[in-house]
């Protein structure tokens, strides 16, 4: 390997050269944009976008916060808790704050999305010449790098990842240059991208330049103390800033807001998982070795000539013909890859939810870093080793294999296209049939895990609340108390389909329901099982009734469709409660015979409906679930005026129920939730209203 600087490039080669770079990334901030609105108008399905954009729009408002109003867990969103009256979002604040600016300046977030873009470029090339010195071949790692559809869809996307690919390299390109040229003021400037970088992602910024780290400190005689000195002048600020957020987020300057939601959420193998009510997932070294290899296989297509690029790669090192900063970034990148095996995010996104199929490899981001810049180098210099053969010789070679690139490049490109655009008209027919609604809705979204902005980007809020739409999670009781709030409010319920638009073949069905309050001393609710509720080979399945520490138990046939009265009264949950349609003295000598149990769990009013499926090894499933609200009115003291709505019958207290009056609209395909409760119409079962 070697460590020399080739500097000899004329000055109007270097000017055609400057000038592609600038044309370049001219068009791959364009190409941002126009991505951005055709591909990914309402956000992709990785739901971290929302997380950014919430924490961007609450920047430009002038808060660090988004407030959390009382019931603060109805509108949590994705990924985000709640602390002193504020929602704490998942990660730090540099990168929204990049977003921010854009909407600022522009009220959009297209300007920052452009720059972003460019930068990529823009950085990828000055890095280049500085690890090597050709400006063509620099030129090249940055064209390798925009036509990669890795970056190319990320660059329509309000992520990390590409920003922290710029200020990974910025951070090399500073310490490089000003360690060659003695300057102090690069050094400090990569000092402050190091701070932000390793603020937005440690631990990639750890595995890729922790060799090029001990290269520096072992090279660096006579300039180690110099270099390290401003360095650290330039970590100060950027180290400040996190020290100060962290304080504010979680309490503790030391503690990142990314560990505050759920500890299991860690490197290393073992039980984890994304949030509190997310199941256990274990993870082991087999599941480490399996997501690393599929996020590289990826990577072959995703990269443009991936495979072409490592091979080329690993010639040029093997021919030791890279300066040794270049060489540190490979180990780097080897490193990077062999940390990751450790790192069950990239388990889940390849095994567990498998985005990266439509989104590409996004946790591979920083190797495309030492892939574009060594990968150029040695194709530069078997390129030019076969044309020194004679030009039809090499012509014979280079062009069938740049063909190859070139059309396994536009097959993934257009394969991302094809499939995240079938993903985002799912959204839109979502968007569309709650835009549809009168007035100023509130929606209370029927999804699990209970977050806002997850499966869908469509139900989400603003940092105030404030949007024609206001969605809240559906929840239980405390969904009575955000209708009260919002008296204005027309009431829906939108139920969406499970495991909806995880991949574009997946459920998209969608559907709303218009929601009143009903009060009385019993409140009858018929629950619907669809016919063919449950897929595939089931033993058995069964309607089961939660409210407290009680419990109904039902069977049900998991092929044909059944109805059943549901009583919801003040004196908890028995067989009685629970009848066929039509049931009573009416009922069928072979009706569905009722039981009950008692379960552990603390006081509660509202009801869980869930359909549970056994399969041919006897496991159980949850089919579907629906909570329907329910609040027990507490007795009026003694010349207290009763609260509007409610009904209290002689020797019981009132009941309150938030619930469904049928359908009123539904949008996708695929399976619907086969589980439906509606306030039954009968007469006399007390007063209802909407809110």
């Amino acid at each position: 390997m070697t460590s020399g600087h080739d500097d000899d490039a004329s000055v109007p080669r270097r000017s055609a050269v400057g000038w592609y770079v600038v044309a370049l990334a001219v068009c791959a901030g364009l190409g941002a944009v126009v991505l951005r609105h055709t591909v990914f108008p309402l956000l992709s399905v990785n739901n971290d976008e929302g997380i950014y954009l919430l924490h961007a729009r609450t920047l430009a408002a002038g808060r660090l916060f988004p407030a959390a109003p009382d019931p603060a867990q109805s509108y949590l969103p994705w990924l985000g808790t709640v602390v002193d009256g504020h929602y704490v979002l998942k990660y730090t604040p540099f990168v929204p704050a990049i977003y921010a600016v854009g909407l600022l300046l522009t009220g959009s977030i297209d300007l920052a999305l452009a720059v972003i873009a460019a930068a990529a470029v823009v950085v990828t090339y000055l890095l280049g010449v500085e690890l090597g010195g050709s400006r063509r071949v620099a030129a090249l790692s940055a064209t390798l790098l925009a036509f990669s559809p890795l970056t190319v869809i990320q660059s329509a996307m309000v992520l990390s990842y590409l920003p922290a690919l710029i200020l990974t390299q910025a951070a090399v390109l500073g310490v490089l240059r000003g360690r060659r040229r003695l300057r102090a003021w690069p050094v400090a400037l990569g000092g402050a991208a190091l701070g932000v970088a390793a603020a937005v992602r440690p631990y990639d910024v750890v595995l890729l330049l922790g060799p090029l780290a001990v290269w520096l400190a072992v090279t660096s005689v006579g300039r180690r103390w110099w270099l390290l000195r401003w360095l650290l002048c330039g970590l100060a600020v950027p180290a400040v800033v996190v020290l100060v957020t962290n304080l504010a987020a979680t309490g503790n300057p030391l503690r990142l807001p990314f560990a505050l939601l759920e500890p299991d959420d860690r490197l290393g193998f073992g039980g984890r998982r994304l949030y509190p009510a997310d199941g256990l997932h274990q993870f082991g070294l087999p599941d480490g070795l399996r997501s690393v290899g599929d996020h590289l296989w990826l990577m072959g297509g995703w990269a443009c000539g991936g495979v072409v690029l490592a091979a080329a790669a690993i010639g040029a090192a093997a021919r030791r013909r890279l300066p040794a900063p270049a060489a540190m970034l490979g180990v780097g990148a080897v490193v990077f890859l062999i940390g990751y095996v450790g790192f069950w995010g990239a388990w889940n996104a390849a095994e567990l939810w498998g985005g990266i199929r439509y989104v590409g490899p996004f946790y591979l981001v920083p190797v495309l870093i030492p892939l574009v810049h060594l990968g150029a180098r040695g194709a530069a210099a078997g390129a030019a080793a076969l044309l020194a053969r004679g030009r039809r010789v090499g012509l014979a070679v280079l062009v069938p294999v740049v063909t190859a690139v070139a059309v396994l490049t536009s097959f993934v490109f257009s394969g991302a296209v094809r499939d995240n655009l079938v993903l985002t008209d799912h959204d839109k027919d979502l968007r569309a049939m709650v835009a549809g609604l009168p007035g100023r809705p509130l929606v209370f979204v029927a999804a699990n895990p209970a977050f806002l902005g997850h499966p869908s980007p469509v139900t989400a809020n603003g940092p105030d609340l404030d949007g024609r739409q206001l969605y809240a999670i559906a929840r239980g009781v405390d969904d009575l108390t955000v209708a009260a709030d919002h008296p204005d409010r027309p009431a829906y319920l939108l139920r969406l389909a499970t495991a909806y638009n995880r991949s574009p073949s997946s459920p998209s069905a969608a559907r709303l329901e218009r929601l009143a309050v009903r009060a009385g001393g019993q409140v009858e609710v018929t629950v619907a099982v669809g016919a063919r509720s449950v897929s595939g080979p089931v033993r058995s399945a069964r309607l089961v009734v939660t409210a407290g520490s009680h419990r109904l138990t039902v069977p049900v046939d998991p092929r044909a469709a059944s109805a059943f009265t549901l009583t919801v009264d003040a004196d908890g949950l028995d067989p009685a409660d629970l009848a066929p349609s039509g049931g009573g003295d009416t009922a069928e000598p072979d009706s569905p015979t009722v039981t009950a149990s008692a379960v552990r769990g603390g006081r509660g009013t509202s009801v869980t409906v869930a359909l549970l499926a056994t399969d041919t090894h006897g496991r159980d499933r949850t089919v579907d679930r629906q909570i329907l609200p329910v609040r027990l009115a507490t007795p009026a003291a003694p010349g207290t005026p009763s609260a509007p709505g409610a009904v209290t019958r002689a020797g019981s207290a009132a009941v309150t129920v938030l619930g469904s009056l049928g359908r009123v609209d539904e949008v996708g395909a695929g399976a619907r939730p086969p589980l439906s409760l509606t306030l039954a119409s009968a007469p006399g079962q007390g007063r209802s209203g909407s809110r």
